[in-house]
């Protein structure tokens, strides 16, 4: 990875001139690589060069539109495998928009798009030929109100000829939000969501159950009205109310197709449930009569889909004559599913994998960087949006194999946010959003964890294994003042010997925003917070309003060479105008600040806010939604230098000689 690329995160220009960087890459003899970048992916499979190929367009989060859309083209496939796909290229017309779905337009062109931008059912007409698709103008054409299905949140859409009239229409899965928030009418939505003051999400009661309406999951038929080029829906009859659909859990994703072969039309659901259940439809029909479903199976047991799994599609990706479906994750993978030997079967998912090596991590990745397995190098360690970390390992030359999930006391560890760690309630969602940092807590010349994650808690993970072996043993919440610690959401805490007492304290945010340090008094206890503040005695408030509150990330160590332990802080794009107030100088414009910040220590706890910027001046700005700054000594010019963990699961150097502060 180079400087330009850092040049390209900070929305400016690549320059010729910029220094070149050390690359990070996968080691190139573990093969292919799963294929993914930034998180939430949504794929779709389509011909999109007129090649009767199935090309891959993944939409994910991340970027300045929130969104970003890369297609990929398929390699050969060798006899039936999964065909791996190049590395991609981005189509910067499809940016900011998910739920992407393609309509035949009767033309040259072949195809349209739709797709939702926010809460708008957006027309893109297709104006390329047919090897050469071309998107210009987006053309509204209602919004989620004038469809009538406003308030909810929409899972998927398909796009399918659910009523045999020879115009595509559209299916879609959404959870029903009418009477789901509990706050008044007159407090804004976004004001509705995050922790009160005693860490709590105000949303729930005292017994953990919603106050609000329950979020009501639907799958709901838009026809096509319209004519072929000119796309028109309308909202009918919700389907399963009175053809047999029951037991509908939250996060509905609907297809039509015939899953195994053969001709029949029949409708497949997934939900929370993660099971997959193909409802017959009676008589073939249009629309079809929805009857009673058979659950996939695989193995001894149901096919369960991740979690965390995103938008579900249906394509033959192999050229094996028969559909697999195809779904995206919260950390920006896309997985398949293939049938099994009859159709009632599948097998276990599996990653679509794709050519690039560069070193891609989970989407919302929070990065540390340090030697887990006592080799002298350094490893990464990283958290994703699902709550899980894995251990990257260091291959040396800054080559490193692949991600390898971390278990605690003998299982997968995953960080579970538990109810006040879902902002949005319990139609979010539940992602752990783990952010973990490294050090020798106890003492024993091991590096141990602790995790941050979207519920507040800072969980400790002990390292029992060998010096050269990391094993840890069963997560256990830490405590202050005989309570678990409660933090911001989706905090990176900084372990470090503050007051140089020889032992670790941690520095964290208390749950008003403010930077403290919690005094260390026993292996798992902390003692009250102590503000940290500036040269005029100000506290550091590193956070905004709920919407804003925590997703920082914290580093410790001498980045100074002052003798002094400085900190450096990754923010997200959206909560920079922080730095502003900190530092104390006017906000002309939230572009010309950074995303890392450093506050250098000049003794006394007293900190000095410094915008962390590139030579030549520009900010240094990494991730959308959040960066994770990592002092590390790679260079060898002196000093530590800086790796940073962009929240699109890039991994971003700079050498020392490249700041300013």
């Amino acid at each position: 990875m180079s400087m330009a690329d850092i040049e390209v995160r900070a929305e400016e220009p690549a320059r010729e001139d910029a220094p070149a960087a050390p690359g990070f890459v996968f080691d190139p003899g573990i093969g292919h690589t799963p294929l993914g970048l930034g998180w939430d992916a949504e794929p779709l499979v389509l011909d999109w060069f007129g090649e009767a190929k199935p090309d891959l367009l993944v939409t994910a989060g991340g970027g300045p539109r929130g969104r970003f859309a890369r297609l990929y083209r398929p390699r050969e496939a060798q006899g039936h495998c999964p065909p791996t796909y190049d590395s991609g290229i981005a189509i910067e017309a499809l940016d900011g928009l998910r739920c992407l779905c393609a309509l035949p337009n009767g033309s040259a062109s072949r195809f349209d798009l739709v797709g939702l931008e926010n809460d708008v059912l957006t027309w893109l007409p297709n104006q390329g030929d047919a090897k050469h698709p071309s998107f210009g103008d987006r053309r509204a054409l209602s919004t989620l109100d004038e469809l009538g299905i406003s308030p909810c949140r929409v899972q998927q859409l398909v796009a399918v000829d659910w009523d045999g009239d020879g115009l595509v229409d559209l299916l879609a899965g959404v959870d029903d939000l009418t009477g789901y928030w509990p706050a008044t009418d007159d407090v804004p939505a976004h004001q509705r969501i995050g922790f009160n003051q005693k860490g709590g999400h105000p949303g729930y009661d005292r017994t953990g159950l919603w106050r609000g309406r329950a979020p009501q999951p639907r799958v709901l038929w838009f026809r096509n009205v319209g004519k072929p080029g000119t796309p028109s829906f309308a909202l009918q009859p919700e389907i399963g109310k009175s053809t047999g659909l029951s037991d509908l859990g939250l996060h509905p994703a609907a297809l039509a197709l015939s899953w195994g072969g053969g001709s029949s039309f029949e409708l497949v659901i997934t939900d929370n449930e993660r099971t997959v259940r193909v409802h017959r439809n009676f008589g073939g029909q249009r629309p079809p009569v929805v009857m009673e479903p058979r659950v996939l199976q695989c193995g001894h047991g149901p096919l369960l889909l991740p979690e965390d799994r995103t938008t579900v599609q249906a394509a033959d990706i192999d050229g094996d004559r028969k559909l697999e479906l195809v779904f995206g994750m919260s950390d920006g993978r896309v997985f398949a599913v293939h049938s099994g030997p009859t159709r009632n079967d599948a097998k276990t998912p599996a990653p679509i994998l794709h050519e690039s090596t560069e070193l891609r991590l989970g989407g919302r990745t929070v990065l540390a960087a340090a030697d887990i397995d006592g080799d002298g190098d350094i490893d990464l360690i990283h958290g994703d949006a699902s709550g899980r970390v894995s251990w990257t390992q260091d291959l040396g030359n800054q080559r490193y194999g692949a991600p390898v999930p971390l278990e605690a006391g003998g299982a997968p560890f995953r960080v579970d946010p538990g109810p006040d760690g879902m902002f949005e309630g319990p139609v979010a969602a539940r992602l752990g959003y783990a952010c973990p940092a490294v050090v020798d807590w106890t003492g024993n010349g091991r590096p141990d964890l602790l995790v941050g994650g979207a519920g507040g808690e800072v969980v400790f993970l002990r390292n029992d294994g060998a010096v050269n072996a990391p094993r840890f043993g069963h997560p256990a919440l830490l405590r202050c003042q005989g309570s678990p610690l409660i933090t911001p959401p989706r905090v990176r805490p900084a372990p470090v010997d503050w007051f140089g007492k020889g032992v670790v304290d941690l520095i964290a945010l208390d749950l008003q925003g403010f930077l403290c340090v919690y005094p260390r008094t026993d292996t798992m206890e902390l003692g009250p917070p102590t503000p940290l503040v500036d040269r005029l005695g100000r506290r550091l408030r590193l956070d905004g309003a709920f919407g804003q509150a925590g997703q920082c990330s914290l580093w410790a160590g001498p980045w100074t060479g002052s003798g002094h332990i400085d900190i450096l802080v990754g923010l997200p794009r959206s909560n920079r105008h922080v730095i502003a107030a900190l530092c104390g100088t006017p906000l002309n414009s939230i572009d010309d600040l950074p995303t890392v910040l450093l506050l250098e220590n000049a003794g006394h706890e007293i900190l000095i806010p410094r915008p962390m910027r590139l030579a030549d001046g520009r900010p240094l700005v990494v991730g959308a939604e959040g960066c994770s700054p990592n002092g590390v000594q790679l260079s060898g010019q002196g000093g530590l230098d800086l790796l940073v963990g962009s929240d699109d699961g890039r991994v971003v150097f700079v050498r020392r000689s490249e700041l300013r502060w």
